[in-house]
């Protein structure tokens, strides 16, 4: 079994590098990583288009304006006109998201 030095890897990844509340439409971004969860306080939908949900690779994580093809060979659905209930949480690597409406807790790690 492998060991950690002091929690650190697994702290950043469960989002320990920081967290935000999100309770408006402006876009969101992060300078000191990626957000690895969101966590929907209401019922939230993302803004249309490039600015909505920004993944780190489009082809590996949910987006706005993209779809999935590493994962799937016929392609995900974009995002943008989802709406994610209240209390689940998306895992992933985002760069950054602007709402439509909603609220959200973003961690970055």
């Amino acid at each position: 079994m492998a060991k950690v030095i002091e929690g650190d890897i697994n702290q950043i990844s469960f989002g320990q590098a920081g967290s935000i509340h999100v309770a408006g439409t402006t876009a969101v971004t992060t300078s000191i990583g990626v957000f690895v969860a969101i966590t929907f306080l209401e019922d939230t939908i993302f803004a249309s288009g490039a600015a909505g949900l920004i993944p780190e690779s489009s082809q590996k994580y949910p987006s706005s304006d993209g779809a999935s093809t590493d994962i799937d060979s016929d392609g995900g659905v974009a995002v943008d006109s989802e709406s994610f209930p209240v209390g689940v949480t998306i895992y992933g690597r985002w760069t950054g998201f602007q709402l439509a409406s909603g609220k959200v807790m973003a961690y970055v790690g």
